[in-house]
């Protein structure tokens, strides 16, 4: 079945069966043929000439041995796995494989395309060339948009088509006449202008934007782009891309000279890199500036972009072998949020690496673990210094029947060479701590409805402790008290980062249960319940924070399933038993039919924090109308974050999209509403569905 523009079109079957023909030879099949001596030929009835893949049917034709050619003066098809091809007067080379056909119609299957032809010329490069013809994308019986032309060459092999005198007519009516236009035929990639995107927002103006596509070459393509704000001015934004067996790449800038209502240039640059180096090391880089901190919540729309309040940039060089792993970093973070003080933004890293290595099943059957890093940390105000760290650590698995037990210890030690302290506070603070942990876990299987499933039993206890250290005198640059997840219950520090250990005298205890398929191995279940008991305070903390003094944590507990073909539900829960009311909460129930029959219904509750639902669909409507919507509401403020409704028709032929959307763009709960409108041409280059260029902007479950 041949996709034609979203519409599944039959190709007839080819009219011949049996082993090929090979490329330098010709088999002619005819109801009567008459020889001569010196070669020539002559052949009337149903005649079907093969030659490789391709053949041509005709009434009556001649051969002439001389020249290598076959004249049919009557109708004639031909037709390979691409093409077919009916018209008159048609003339076949054996030597360089052209076919010629006069007054011809054609179809054309991998494009899909299909048109009339005064004149078609099919060389066996792959090349077609066309005379006064008429082209279209449309499916037969349909002529939404045609284009008509004196001569258009198809390339095959390249996927460009291009016309001269060329003069494009949609339902009829002509749009636009061009001495000469090249187009794609097929998708690969193609300069020209893309399809541009028009709308109209609040904060923008009426906004238009034509993207020109430059294909530089097989592994390096740019994208430019003029946008027009009527309200803003003139931007200019270009997208530079690179591939090569051992670095890959994308550079991005955005220029907006004199800003119509701020006065002043907006300005971003961004850059993505990743290259593979001699042993074993690899470099990565990921950095974006903008010029200003509302350049997100003025010149962008959704509330991906407008949400954000810090730019990560950074510069990785890893290492990666069997036993060991580096890591070099240089990082700064730009805060694009004018409400985050001084004192409170994040240090720059100038430099800090870090190495690690693992060698499991060692000497005397250890496991040995080593993990050391040294900082540089820096900044306006504050203090700032090098921090070191290192903690070495040896543990050995220990299976009794069927209970394997890890006892474990390390030593961790971290210190510190400061600048800019207060009078009286020490410059060179260190830690030491030793960590003693013994892990415990099965596995119990059984099968169960006639074999058919198998479910997994897995319950774990992680024992910790580590003595209290006061760690006042220690700055903190990077170090935060982590979100409790099923993740963190396993861990033996509730910090991340080394500026703080926590004193630790904990069990953590956790079961997970799975259901699988037993014929196929798929797990279509998992569900995990777990928590920390305490058996002693924990009374390290960071500055201003509260020490532990709970017998226990909060009780967490996730479940995953799949069912019924198209459905997923992933569930989170964290309940705390002392105040006997809910922490955290977060739901998502996903339908995934098909990309365009797509249902997501999210719920989020954090207390004190947020309580939202985020709604998402996209459904056809009807036999040409498809729709795509979104719905982001914040249950704990009772106002909607973000909602868009984009409706599309589409036919086999050409698409108009619209799309209405309204964010909040300000931190400060301002909101921003635009619409916009999008023209497809199907063959003319499609951008692709509604459903894919809305949902995969970071919409929660779509990915």
């Amino acid at each position: 079945m041949l996709n034609w523009g979203g519409c599944p079109v039959e190709p007839p079957p080819l009219p011949f069966s049996g082993p090929p023909v090979p490329e330098d030879e010709i088999s002619i099949v005819s109801d009567r043929a008459e020889f001569q001596l010196d070669g020539n030929a002559t052949f009337t009835g149903d005649i079907l000439l093969r030659s490789g893949n391709r053949f041509l049917r005709a009434e009556d034709a001649s051969f002439d041995q001389a020249t290598g050619t076959l004249e049919i003066a009557g109708t004639a098809e031909f037709r390979n796995e691409d093409f077919k091809v009916s018209g008159s007067g048609a003339r076949f080379s054996r030597d360089d494989g052209i076919v010629r056909i006069n007054d011809a119609s054609f179809d054309i299957w991998n494009v899909p395309a299909r048109g009339t032809a005064g004149r078609i010329e099919i060389r066996q490069t792959g090349k077609v060339k066309l005379r006064d013809v008429t082209y279209t994308a449309c499916p037969p019986g349909s002529n939404d948009w045609l284009l008509s032309a004196s001569k258009i060459t198809i390339d095959q092999t390249t996927g460009v088509g291009r016309a001269k005198n060329a003069r494009m007519e949609v339902a009829g009516v002509p749009v636009f006449w061009l001495p000469t236009v090249s187009y794609p035929v097929s998708n690969k990639r193609k300069s020209g202008f893309l399809i541009p995107d028009v709308g109209n927002s609040e904060r923008r103006g009426v906004d238009i934007a034509a993207p020109w596509y430059w294909n530089i070459a097989p592994n390096y393509d740019a994208t430019i782009t003029p946008r027009l704000m009527t309200d803003r001015g003139l931007q200019m934004g270009g997208e530079f891309r690179f591939l090569q067996p051992w670095t890959n790449g994308v550079l991005t800038g955005e220029y907006l000279r004199d800003d119509d209502k701020t006065e002043k240039d907006r300005v971003l640059l961004a850059i993505t890199n990743q290259t593979m180096l001699p042993l074993g090391w690899r470099s990565t880089i990921d950095a974006i500036d903008v010029s200003d901190s509302n350049y997100f919540e003025d010149l962008s729309s959704g509330l991906a972009s407008t949400s954000q309040v810090s730019l990560d940039r950074r510069m990785d060089l890893e290492f990666f072998n069997g036993a060991w792993t580096a890591l070099l970093r240089l990082q700064d973070i730009q805060v694009i949020d004018d409400s985050v003080s001084t004192v409170d933004k994040p240090y720059k890293l100038l430099p800090r690496f870090g190495l690690s290595g693992y060698a499991p099943q060692g000497w005397l059957g250890f496991n040995y673990r080593l993990d050391t890093e040294i900082g540089y940390f820096d900044r306006d105000v504050g203090v700032t210094g090098v921090r070191g760290h290192i903690r070495p650590g040896i543990s050995r698995n220990i299976n009794v029947g069927f209970v394997q037990f890890e006892p474990g210890v390390a030593l961790e030690h971290t210190r510190y060479a400061l600048d800019d302290t207060a009078p009286g506070e020490s410059d060179d603070p260190e830690r030491t701590a030793p960590i003693a942990t013994l892990d415990i876990k099965t596995v119990f299987e059984r099968f169960f409805n006639k074999d058919r499933f198998i479910q997994t039993l897995e319950p774990r206890a992680l024992y910790t402790y580590v003595p209290s250290r006061n760690q006042d005198d220690l700055p903190v640059f990077d170090t935060i008290e982590a979100d409790l997840n099923i993740v963190q219950l396993y861990r033996t520090n509730r910090f991340v980062g080394y500026d703080r250990l926590a004193d630790a005298n904990q069990v953590a205890l956790g079961v997970t249960t799975r259901m699988i398929r037993a014929e196929t191995g798929v797990e279509f279940l998992s569900a995990t319940v777990g928590q920390l008991r305490y058996l002693s305070d924990s009374n390290v903390t960071l500055p201003g924070s509260e020490p532990v003094d709970d017998n226990s944590s909060d009780y967490l507990a996730e479940m995953s399933t799949r069912f019924a073909n198209y459905w997923r539900l992933d569930l989170g829960y964290q309940w705390n038993t002392d105040e006997t009311d809910t922490r955290k909460a977060e739901g998502r129930l996903a339908y995934r039919r098909d990309d365009k029959r797509i249902g997501v219904l999210s719920y989020r509750y954090r207390k004190s924090l947020l309580q939202e639902i985020d709604a998402v669909l996209a459904w056809p409507l009807a036999k040409h109308w498809n729709f795509v919507g979104r719905f982001n509401f914040s249950l704990k403020g009772n106002d909607p974050l973000e909602r868009f409704a984009a409706l599309e028709y589409e036919t086999c032929c050409w698409a108009v999209r619209a799309v209405w959307r309204s964010n909040l763009t300000r931190r400060n709960g301002e909101s921003d509403e635009s619409i916009g409108f999008q023209v497809v041409l199907k063959g003319f280059g499609d951008p692709g569905t509604a459903a894919e260029s809305l949902l995969d902007r970071g919409i929660l479950g779509y990915n």
